[in-house]
């Protein structure tokens, strides 16, 4: 399995739980591969924190419009002395909103696992909502044994020789430079509905990219 690299400046970092696809798996995962669960402030975004109970994991704050998450269960948390933050916004969703907190509380690092799963229009909108916001935080997603990250310019990655490197455009990145890739790009052009640059292979224990401009989701996972 493989890890983005670390940041070499040590930045405020947090880890936000949407209402998507969970396991204890997916916590697992992250506490492998980033730091344990007990050493990061959670965010969780309202129904989430159904699963983070029966999971057994307590989170700093829940927060959203409060309309899935189990009264039991912030009943439970407030005994906890769990920040309950209602938004009732409907013009944001719960990732936003989750977000939004994150950054009046200065992290920069923001981890994200849950993204997906229960409904298409959900997920898509997250996907819009990460990229809202991929200027004021790193921003990486933890997905069915994926790690991924938002990146805008150069960036430098650490993985196994022989993982999956996909590389999605959101819509469109010019100028897509990479080496250390099986299939390597060379000032190309991707863009969503036109070329993708999915299914890629990492050729060893690190790989570069590139973009003039543009975003492009990387997304890295075991083969």
């Amino acid at each position: 399995m493989s890890n983005v690299r670390r940041q070499t400046v040590k930045m405020k970092e947090c880890l936000i739980v949407c209402n998507g696809h969970l396991t204890k798996k997916e916590l697992s995962q992250f506490a492998k591969f980033n730091k344990p669960l007990r050493a990061i402030t959670i965010i969780a975004c309202d129904g989430a924190s159904d699963f983070l109970k029966t999971a057994g994991v307590i989170p700093n704050v829940i927060i959203g419009d409060l309309d899935s998450v189990k009264p039991e269960t912030l009943k439970y948390f407030l005994k906890k002395k769990v920040i309950i933050n209602k938004v009732t916004d409907q013009n944001r969703n719960d990732l936003e909103k989750a977000i939004m907190f994150a950054l009046s509380k200065n992290f920069r690092v923001i981890n994200i696992i849950g993204l997906s799963g229960k409904r298409l229009d959900h997920t898509l909108n997250n996907f819009s909502i990460l990229k809202k916001f991929h200027r004021k935080a790193k921003i990486k997603i933890y997905e069915n044994g994926f790690i991924g990250e938002l990146i805008g310019k150069s960036a430098e990655f650490e993985c196994n020789a022989g993982d999956i490197v996909s590389l999605i455009p959101l819509p469109k990145a010019v100028g897509v430079n990479t080496i250390g890739l099986k299939y390597p790009l060379m000032n190309g052009t991707l863009e969503f509905g036109v070329r993708e640059g999915a299914l890629n292979e990492s050729a060893g224990k690190n790989f570069y990219v590139r973009i003039k401009q543009g975003l492009l989701l990387v997304l890295i996972g075991s083969a």
